[in-house]
């Protein structure tokens, strides 16, 4: 019984937590604020977050190495049949971010100033960049043309912005389908052109 308190406890600060770092920010956010939202005293945050950190790492922290895994073992281009299945096994773990750990990545990409986080978005951009870089590279290999870093740098950052526009805008699963459907559409037909 004690130990079904505990979670229950630590499931209301983890929630609360998420609640204030996402309607203010790393920097804004109080134990006292979270405490409060979790009906419980600021001493019992301490029972199970070291500080507010450790607090702000638990919650983003699942979402930012989940991505970083995700864009850091990408398949080698030489198995995938073209560009267009560039995102075919991201698509699936982007939908259950979204649907399940939107508030989390929103805090960390936008709300993680002053913490050991404050880079991730631009880290998850650079992933994207080598992602998109090795894909194009693989395709342009039978052409003559080459792209500058910073093309695949603007290219990593329009998709990256892209997702991170759909997850502040989530409305439903159904919306966020039909959106990323069009979004990578749009996006895959313009690289796509690129190699042609």
């Amino acid at each position: 019984m004690a130990q079904i308190l505990k979670e229950e406890i630590e499931k209301k600060i983890f929630q609360a937590a998420i609640d204030e770092f996402y309607l203010k920010n790393y920097q804004s956010a109080t134990l006292r604020n979270i405490a409060w939202k979790a009906g419980i005293p600021v001493g019992l945050i301490y029972t199970y977050y070291k500080n507010k950190a450790a607090l702000f790492d638990a919650v983003v922290g699942p979402s930012y190495r989940s991505f970083q895994k995700m864009l850091s073992t990408t398949k080698s281009p030489d198995n995938q049949p073209g560009f267009d299945q560039f995102f075919q096994a991201e698509l699936p773990f982007i939908f259950n971010l979204l649907k399940n750990n939107r508030k989390p990545f929103i805090i960390l990409v936008d709300k993680s100033n002053g913490t050991v986080y404050e880079n991730a978005r631009e880290e998850l951009i650079q992933l994207t960049q080598i992602h998109i870089q090795a894909q194009l590279q693989n395709n342009l290999i039978h052409s003559e043309k080459k792209m500058d870093d910073l093309f695949y740098h603007i290219l990593a950052n329009n998709f990256m912005e892209g997702l991170f526009e759909i997850a502040r805008h989530y409305k439903d699963e159904e919306w966020a389908a039909h959106i990323m459907h069009l979004f990578t559409q749009q996006y895959f037909y313009g690289v796509n052109s690129l190699v042609k």
